[in-house]
């Protein structure tokens, strides 16, 4: 196993939340309800983004934030009203990960 999917494992299932307010927020799952979800890490895709070679938000789950994206800190925290869930793929969570403020 290499050192980045330990990493990832270490952290749990990454994700990508949208809420009904239109949200976009990127982080570890630790708890999940109906109507809301906790997560680690998170770092909230701010009112602009760009996809890395994938289409539309759930791109963001499959490819990740493209270079030009507004993504913020990271923060620990509980996340309500919840619409979708997404997994993120591997090349997702390195983006994201690597992501800064443009």
């Amino acid at each position: 196993m290499t050192a980045k999917k330990t990493a990832t494992k270490k952290r749990g299932r990454a994700v990508v939340v949208t809420d009904k307010y239109r949200g976009i927020v990127f982080g570890y799952l630790v708890e999940e309800s109906e109507t809301w979800v906790r997560l680690k890490d998170a770092r909230h895709a701010y009112t602009y983004y760009s996809v890395q070679g994938h289409p539309g938000v759930t791109g963001l789950a499959s490819g990740g934030p493209g270079p030009k994206s507004r993504i913020g800190p990271r923060i620990n925290g509980k996340f309500g009203e919840k619409c979708h869930v997404w997994d993120c793929s591997p090349e997702a969570v390195e983006r994201w990960e690597a992501a800064s403020w443009v």
